[in-house]
């Protein structure tokens, strides 16, 4: 469209133009699931399940760590709750059939637009 951040046009806005339906966000939850069920249905034998599914002894440091991609699916359920996925367990449940997986993810519901989530926070603070 040969938009640059100095018009100043929201994402929102451009993605409506454009016909794009979900944000970059709501694709990347979307394959962090995927791959999660992917990596369920492993046999326990495979690398990727093995490093899943390891923990490492230590301390993380005491500042604000780096949120790691486990704690996206499974640690604040933040993926799990927009899958309407209440527990590990039920999540693990699910992804075991690939069929019942792939339906999950397609139908959470996209992100709410910024000025969705604005409008939320601002009725907390009230």
């Amino acid at each position: 469209m040969g938009v640059t951040r100095r018009h100043r046009i929201r994402n929102a806005t451009l993605r409506k133009t454009l016909g794009v339906e979900f944000s970059i966000l709501d694709r990347i939850t979307w394959k962090r699931m995927y791959y999660f069920g992917h990596i369920q249905r492993m046999p326990p034998s495979r690398l990727p399940k093995m490093a899943f599914e390891c923990h490492i002894q230590g301390v993380r440091p005491r500042v604000r760590p780096p949120k790691r991609w486990r704690d996206c699916l499974l640690a604040d359920h933040a993926d799990c709750k927009r899958a309407n996925i209440n527990s590990i367990v039920n999540a693990n449940r699910t992804a075991e059939d690939r069929t019942v997986s792939r339906d999950t993810v397609m139908r959470m519901p996209p992100f709410p637009s910024w000025s969705e989530r604005h409008r939320l926070r601002t009725l907390k603070m009230h």
